[in-house]
């Protein structure tokens, strides 16, 4: 389902999408990651240029066999509530306000970490990204 450009201000009325796979709501005017719930099956996400300010602990939980995840060009301040990714290959959280790499453990299938235009002076807790092939700063 894409809805680009949509002036889209909160992520609601898709509890019955329970067999998407992919949710594009690039560029809309989303501030909160919320109501993903029922999108156990969704491979990819995208909220990429939008208002959202924080990773909510617990928003992500259900996207257990998300592959892709695009929440680049927003204002997120700190790398959090992805510990049930367990799928995951490719995380883009380029040009936010992040300042330090952490809480990534337990994200053994990721591939590609973006996060270029950011606020990070260390290169750090990265280590343990076995599978780790492509790393943008």
């Amino acid at each position: 389902m894409g809805l680009r450009k949509n002036l889209v201000k909160k992520i609601e009325n898709i509890e019955h999408c329970t067999e998407l796979i992919e949710l594009e709501l690039y560029d809309n005017r989303i501030t909160k990651i919320e109501n993903l719930e029922p999108l156990s099956k969704l491979i990819i996400l995208d909220l990429a240029f939008n208002a959202i300010k924080e990773i909510t602990p617990g928003s992500l939980d259900s996207l257990v066999n998300c592959k892709k995840m695009f929440l680049s060009a927003n204002k997120i301040k700190k790398i959090q509530g992805l510990q049930n990714l367990k799928s995951i290959e490719c995380l883009d959280l380029g040009d936010n306000r992040i300042r330090k790499i952490e809480n990534l453990e337990g994200l053994t299938t990721l591939r590609e970490l973006h996060l270029a235009k950011n606020k990070i002076q260390v290169i750090e807790n990265i280590g343990h990204l076995q599978n780790l092939y492509m790393l943008t700063l």
